[in-house]
């Protein structure tokens, strides 16, 4: 029998070839890690504060009220792989699914895809929550412009005009039920001397609410010189179509007027004129209220008496 040459024999071992190396490094490096885990002492944590994501909620209906965010869990595994999770790792999952309006007991379970492998769920805490479903509604409301601050020395905020006036917001029928108006976000109208123009958005203070209609208000607010009031007494009625034979029972009204308050002070009682018509009137009328002509921006607060009397 030949035999070999110990020496050929390990020249020709050194020089087989090796396929895949790089994929069985991994492997032996996945091996080796397996057993280092393995080899750990199994603890138990508890991780407080992950999130609970709902779903399969029913088209139209809302969670209301103040609903569980975040629960607790008691996890078991390698000592390592537990205690370096953290509550964003982990999802705890709601199924709302087929659930109909009104007071309902939900069970919560732990999401396993992002559950680490060798970990397992001891408890959760809570197991199960109670929550309140209700249909998801729509309304067409009144829109508000929210304005804050003081306008310049001197200056007087006149008005505020939205458009649209109105939105359209969509939300639970308990909250939505209960709105007679929205606001918008504020505006400040701090130092301000003159008119002035905004786009703004309705600012809603529930994350349940919503609001449908597109688009930014626009918001139109004007800004004058400050006003005030100012009486005239003995302001004289005029008759302005009397006939031949009639007269003027009531002669003067007291007045209040209101405007800027430049053109108020220049005012002069001549500037007034009172007058009352009554060609087109029947022949038994004889107390009329009379109509004050005034420069524009002035208007009046009060007129007495608020009727006059004339002989026909």
């Amino acid at each position: 029998m030949n035999r070999r040459d110990p020496a050929r024999f390990f020249h020709r071992l050194r020089h087989i070839r090796i396929e895949n190396k790089g994929l069985k490094a991994l492997s032996l490096l996945l091996a080796i890690l397996l057993f280092i885990v393995s080899r750990q002492p199994i603890v138990d944590l508890r991780l407080t504060g992950v999130r609970i994501e709902y779903r399969g909620l029913s088209p139209g209906v809302k969670v209301v009220g103040d609903a569980e965010q975040t629960v607790s869990l008691r996890l078991s595994g390698p000592r390592d792989i537990v205690r370096s999770l953290t509550p964003s790792q982990l999802l705890v999952i709601a199924d709302m699914s087929g659930k109909e309006p009104g007071e309902r007991v939900v069970q919560l379970k732990v999401d396993e895809s992002s559950l680490p492998d060798n970990v397992k769920i001891m408890e959760i805490e809570p197991a199960s929550i109670r929550i309140k479903l209700e249909p998801n509604v729509t309304k067409r409301l009144r829109v508000e412009a929210r304005l804050t601050g003081s306008v310049a020395e001197g200056r007087e905020f006149y008005s505020a005009e939205l458009h649209p006036g109105e939105v359209e917001i969509e939300g639970p029928q308990s909250i939505v039920d209960k709105m007679d108006r929205v606001l918008t976000e504020a505006v400040s109208l701090d130092r301000r001397v003159a008119d002035f123009q905004t786009s703004v958005e309705v600012e809603l203070q529930q994350d349940s609410l919503r609001v449908k209609t597109p688009g930014p208000i626009e918001l139109s607010v004007k800004i004058g010189e400050e006003r005030l009031s100012r009486s005239f007494t003995g302001a004289p009625v005029q008759w302005v179509d009397k006939g031949a034979t009639g007269w003027l029972l009531t002669k003067t009204v007291r007045l209040e007027v209101y405007g800027p308050k430049s053109a108020v002070e220049a005012l002069r009682p001549d500037d007034l004129r009172v007058e009352v018509k009554t060609a087109s009137l029947p022949p038994d009328v004889t107390t009329l209220t009379p109509q004050v002509q005034l420069p524009a921006n002035i208007e009046i607060r009060k007129i007495f008496p608020k009727e006059v009397k004339v002989k026909r």
